[in-house]
């Protein structure tokens, strides 16, 4: 699996220091009926159209390269080509689990930057991004090394037994709730596959961060961006696009 890629051959490396951008978008969407997520149709327009123009905006991009389902290769890159991106885009095959999708996808990036080139990934089942919210991450991890956005958890949390008796609350006054952009040098990424056994019991990169001994350092959103999950989801998004 991997071995698949849709896009513009390598070009050459550049001396400045820049951006790679994973968009993990391989998700079998079994809560949403099997759609694909991010080619879902809102307004006339496909959720992954509003990530990658947000992305193709964005300051010393060298490459942006999205893991895919192996049976969606030709609609994404249909998507691409209709943005005009295919010079900037480069589109391989997804793994089974979120994990393995990004490491095949940064595997593919890492021909385009360097290891003092910073990566961003963001999930496709996040359309809704902030151009606000994405400069606050990538300037946090410019200058710390690795960040993520996170939003502060609101709620009262419960801890409950398996007949679902509450048992005990828990502090939430440490406690966010991680979202995407992750960003991290590529030399940290690239160390954290090199080191950790198992990443496919990693839900997301900050997790590998940690294995690694790196603090990340957590921002937090000033914009909503739920993430596409079931149907409820979608009808929230489409409300707050329109």
């Amino acid at each position: 699996m991997g071995k698949k890629v849709i896009g513009s051959p390598a070009r050459s490396r550049t001396d400045f220091r820049g951006i790679g951008v994973i968009i993990p978008a391989a998700g079998a969407g079994s809560r949403l009926g099997g759609l694909v997520k991010p080619l879902v149709d809102v307004n006339g327009s496909v959720l992954l159209a509003r990530i990658l123009g947000l992305f193709r905006e964005l300051t010393d991009v060298k490459k942006i390269c999205i893991a895919v389902p192996k049976t969606a290769f030709r609609r994404f890159e249909d998507v691409v080509q209709a943005l005009k991106m295919e010079n900037l885009t480069v589109i391989v095959e997804g793994g089974d689990k979120r994990a393995i999708s990004v490491r095949n996808a940064y595997e593919q990036l890492r021909t385009h930057i360097t290891e003092k080139d910073l990566v961003c990934i963001h999930d496709a089942a996040r359309p809704l991004l902030s151009k606000s919210d994405l400069d606050s991450v990538i300037d946090a991890g410019w200058k710390y090394g690795a960040a993520f956005l996170a939003a502060k958890i609101k709620d009262t949390l419960k801890v409950v037994d398996e007949k679902n008796f509450c048992e005990r609350t828990i502090d939430r006054s440490s406690i966010y709730g991680a979202q995407t952009p992750q960003v991290m040098l590529s030399k940290l990424l690239s160390k954290a596959y090199k080191t950790v056994r198992n990443i496919s019991e990693a839900t997301d990169e900050i997790t590998l961060m940690e294995k690694i001994g790196v603090k990340a350092l957590a921002v937090e959103p000033r914009h909503l961006n739920p993430k596409l999950t079931t149907h409820e989801d979608l009808e929230l998004i489409k409300r707050l696009i329109s």
